[in-house]
């Protein structure tokens, strides 16, 4: 059940230890306690036939507190996009060049893909999480806004990278367009891979050979796209 802190309690708490800092841990507890339920829950049952009710019973707690942390069953089952997305935005440097930007990207989906290969237990939740998704028919729809958000923050990024020469270059915000819907489907077809192979129970060598593989054929062509283009450098 959830807590609440009372003023008393307060009082009690050791002065090193501040009320930010046990109010945060607090609400990572509770977050990971209903993100935990309710993959039991679609691990047993499938995402389709789980409510936001029935999770929030198996994780005890009341239903609002499942709003209060997440805002639906597909933000749950996604909760740790931003972790996997972290590695896209490191490789988005200033001042690279457009190979080293190419470069970049390819490091990041690997490290990306490696999250869920980095050992048994994360490649345990890694083949629930495919099997749950390849299972539903609503969580392929629910992937194109994430998809199209991604490609979108990842646009933001490039132009701001490129500085000055979005205006001073016509059409090269179109092709920074372009090139971000290009390497948000690389990326994607890269984690189908990843996805099926999981869900498959390929053991863990066949799994990175799959992903390797689609991702160097992918960089082959976008590195023949570009090689003698200058759209991919940073601005000055």
């Amino acid at each position: 059940m959830t807590t609440h802190v009372t003023a008393d309690a307060s009082a009690t708490r050791p002065a090193c230890v501040p009320a930010t800092g046990l109010r945060g841990r607090k609400r990572e507890r509770t977050r990971r306690a209903i993100s935990d339920a309710a993959f039991r829950l679609f691990a047993e049952e499938g995402f389709d036939a789980v409510t936001l009710t029935r999770i929030a019973a198996e994780a005890d707690v009341a239903p609002a507190t499942v709003f209060t942390h997440f805002a639906s069953k597909e933000d749950i089952f996604f909760g740790r996009r931003e972790e996997f997305d972290a590695r896209l935005w490191e490789a988005v440097r200033p001042g690279s060049t457009g190979a080293e930007l190419l470069d970049g990207l390819i490091v990041a989906c690997v490290d990306a893909c490696e999250l869920a290969l980095a050992d048994e237990d994360s490649i345990a939740q890694g083949r629930v999480f495919s099997r749950v998704l390849l299972g539903s028919s609503v969580l392929g729809r629910s992937y194109l806004p994430f998809m199209r958000r991604r490609q979108e923050r990842l646009l933001e990024m490039l132009v701001e990278r490129a500085g000055p020469r979005v205006l001073a270059e016509p059409g090269l915000r179109a092709e920074l367009e372009l090139f971000a819907s290009l390497a948000v489907a690389v990326r994607q077809l890269v984690f189908d891979v990843l996805h099926v192979t999981l869900a498959a129970d390929e053991p863990p060598a066949r799994v990175r050979a799959a992903v390797r593989e689609t991702l160097d054929r992918a960089a082959d062509r976008l590195g023949r796209a570009y090689a003698d283009s200058d759209v991919l450098d940073a601005g000055a």
